[in-house]
């Protein structure tokens, strides 16, 4: 699994990747989107609620290759900003999964929940979502059932000066890597090696 891991690249998404994030959300297929919200949705719906990432209390993850993303993490307080509350949300499309990306994805969700004094994150799923539920439990949540629907809650950590300078080390480099992958070099295809010719003597 780490070795899969490898090949991706953990970072924060930027608001000039609104894009980015509804093309990740439109490839997703119907029974990923039920599970994701719980409900069928199309792609008016997900079109609006990739308008959504950047809203005051939001903050979301993803998994790249490249400039496109293909897992995504996201941290949305419940109510006004400064609430002590917030969901968190996981979605990973279907030819990624199982390559550790949840996981990754969940550590850097807890560290922003923490650096932003929430004390609480709630994990909401369809009672299916047998890997989502995983995740959280992996992560401490305790899940109970209520009307088709999995609640999860996961108890968050006071901020550190530790868990402050981990999470802007982390963002100092996020955005460095974003700008490379909006860049015309980042987004070029790799040159093939050269081959170099033995000759017989």
């Amino acid at each position: 699994m780490q070795r899969h891991l490898q090949k991706y690249r953990i970072r924060k998404l930027w608001p000039l990747e609104t894009e980015t994030f509804r093309r990740h959300l439109l490839r997703l297929d119907p029974e990923t989107r039920q599970f994701r919200f719980g409900t069928p949705v199309n792609d008016n719906f997900l079109n609006a609620y990739a308008e959504t990432a950047f809203r005051i209390g939001t903050v979301v993850y993803g998994a790249f290759i490249g400039p496109e993303m293909y897992a995504s993490a996201e941290l949305r307080s419940l109510h006004a900003l400064g609430d002590e509350m917030a969901e968190a949300a996981f979605v990973v499309e279907t030819a990624h999964r199982h390559h550790g990306l949840g996981s990754a994805l969940m550590d850097r969700i807890i560290t922003a929940a923490q650096n932003r004094a929430i004390h609480q994150l709630h994990m909401i799923c369809a009672r299916e979502n047998q890997p989502m539920q995983k995740l959280g439990e992996k992560f401490g949540a305790q899940f109970r059932i209520d009307h088709g629907e999995a609640l999860g809650e996961i108890d968050a950590n006071p901020p550190t000066a530790l868990s402050i300078l981990g999470e802007a080390m982390h963002d100092t480099s996020d955005f460095v890597t974003a700008v490379f992958d909006w860049s015309p070099i980042g987004q070029s295809p790799r040159p093939e090696p050269r081959r170099i010719r033995h000759h017989r003597g």
